[in-house]
């Protein structure tokens, strides 16, 4: 056997290895550990319980949704998730950009008032696909308005049972 032959043996094993163990193992761990740091604020105690800190297939845990053809993370329902003992909260949107593929955000029912400063929902403008955003039933005011106006991509909005008061204007 060539050594012509030889390298494209080793070129088909490679290709076959990356495929079995899966090209972006290291996008899926890194979506892996964001949803672990999500768990904290979203800390329902009926909710998001089977969250583990394992190894096992993040995308068989409650309230996430991923891709069958790439294994990320598509789909976040965290509606109803948060502890309501705990009274109105303080959103850090930058924990939802290692979601790169995401295109449904739902986070309604989590008596969220806002975001932590600089951590705005203006950072879910680097989620080029995030297309449904679901922010019903918080207690979001008006000045959210300049947040959502950056966010490009998305389809739909819902922003019902808020604290929201006249017209808000968003281009």
């Amino acid at each position: 056997m060539g050594s012509g032959s030889k390298m494209v043996i080793m070129l088909v094993l490679s290709v076959l290895l990356i495929l079995e163990v899966g090209w972006s193992e290291g996008c899926l761990e890194h979506e892996r550990f964001a949803l672990l740091r999500l768990r904290h604020f979203f800390s329902s105690p009926s909710r998001l319980q089977n969250w583990e800190d394992e190894q096992g297939d993040f995308c068989q845990w409650e309230s996430v949704e991923c891709s069958n053809t790439t294994g990320r993370v598509i789909g976040l329902d965290l509606s109803d998730t948060r502890n309501e003992d705990l009274g109105e909260g303080y959103l850090n949107a930058f924990l939802f950009t290692p979601f790169q593929q995401l295109e449904s955000l739902i986070l309604s029912n989590n008596s969220i008032a806002g975001c932590v400063e600089n951590e705005g929902l203006e950072m879910l403008s680097r989620l080029s696909n995030l297309k449904f955003l679901d922010l019903r039933m918080n207690l979001f005011k008006n000045s959210i308005s300049s947040s959502l106006a950056r966010l490009s991509s998305l389809i739909s909005l819902s922003l019902s049972h808020n604290k929201l008061e006249g017209s808000i204007e968003v281009k």
